[in-house]
């Protein structure tokens, strides 16, 4: 029985096969070959070459340039200046409003202003007895020494060649009962043979002043004064150090004028110091300070 059932798939399977291959035939013989040539036929007049029209040659002729002269100080003359004007009248004209040039840099500064110390400074003193100053102990600075030096009132400092002659406190009460005290010592110089205040609190200057003038345009440009008023020559022109303000650290310094600038006054301040020339009164330590007043207190 199973032997009639393969026989039976067999002859299907054939048969399905054959149909599969005659159909494959009449598809192929229907499809054009692709190598057949296929012909179009155009319908319509045919297509004429248009001839393009040669362009003719023409000569350049370039005029001689005229003058555009509008007056002796024209100085363009054939393309457009690269700066023209119209004036009042409706001309070209060469010259015309251009924004003010800068002004010209005043040329100087004040550098420094240097007054020499006083060569003693009173930095001090120490009391032992509140109602006799004589009895205290005062408390200098030799500055061309660079030293403390301690004396009496009524003696001498052999070596600083000083004397004190005298010493006095004041010691004032304001509204609210603050005290404030007022300290000061006359010394008799030895060197000069003169008396000499000195005030506790303050240094004490030489009457000798130097100002110092530079300049940004010229680095090496210094310039020394040591009289008021005084006229002097700078890299920018001529000036006058008219006034000086030593509360202030300012002078006032005029520029001359030229032909082409006018005179120009300006309040110059001290720009920059070094260490060793200052105007400003110097804090040096003081004992005296704490102990009159926590005594006050």
């Amino acid at each position: 029985m199973k032997k009639i059932y393969d026989k039976l798939f067999l002859v299907i399977a054939l048969s399905v096969l054959l149909a599969g291959v005659f159909l494959y035939l009449e598809y192929k013989g229907q499809t054009p070959n692709s190598s057949t040539s296929i012909e179009v036929e155009v319908v319509g007049i045919s297509y004429q070459n248009e001839e393009i029209p040669s362009a003719s040659t023409q000569e350049a002729s370039w005029p001689e340039p005229t003058s555009q002269s509008a007056g002796p100080e024209w100085i363009y003359d054939v393309f457009t200046p690269p700066e023209i004007y119209i004036d009042q009248d409706g001309n070209f004209v060469p010259t015309g409003w251009k924004p003010a040039p800068p002004p010209a840099p005043f040329g100087v500064y004040l550098s420094d202003i240097v007054r020499e110390p006083y060569r003693i400074q009173l930095e001090g003193y120490i009391e032992e007895d509140r109602t006799d100053p004589s009895k205290s102990l005062l408390l200098f600075f030799d500055e061309d020494a660079q030293k403390q030096v301690r004396v009496r009132p009524g003696n001498e400092s052999v070596d600083s060649e000083f004397e004190v002659i005298s010493f006095n406190i004041t010691r004032l009460r304001d509204a609210d009962g603050n005290i404030e005290i007022e300290a000061n010592a006359n010394i008799l110089d030895n060197r000069t043979g003169q008396n000499v205040l000195l005030i506790h609190g303050q240094r004490l200057f030489l009457e000798d002043l130097k100002v110092l003038i530079r300049s940004d345009e010229n680095s090496e440009f210094i310039k020394e004064i040591t009289e008021v008023p005084s006229i002097f020559e700078g890299p920018s022109g001529e000036y006058t150090l008219q006034e000086l303000n030593l509360d202030e650290s300012t002078v006032l310094v005029k520029k001359h004028a030229t032909d082409t600038n006018p005179a120009e006054i300006r309040i110059l301040k001290v720009r920059s110091k070094t260490p060793s020339q200052t105007m400003s009164p110097v804090s040096t330590p003081n004992t005296s300070n704490t102990s009159a007043s926590e005594q006050d207190k």
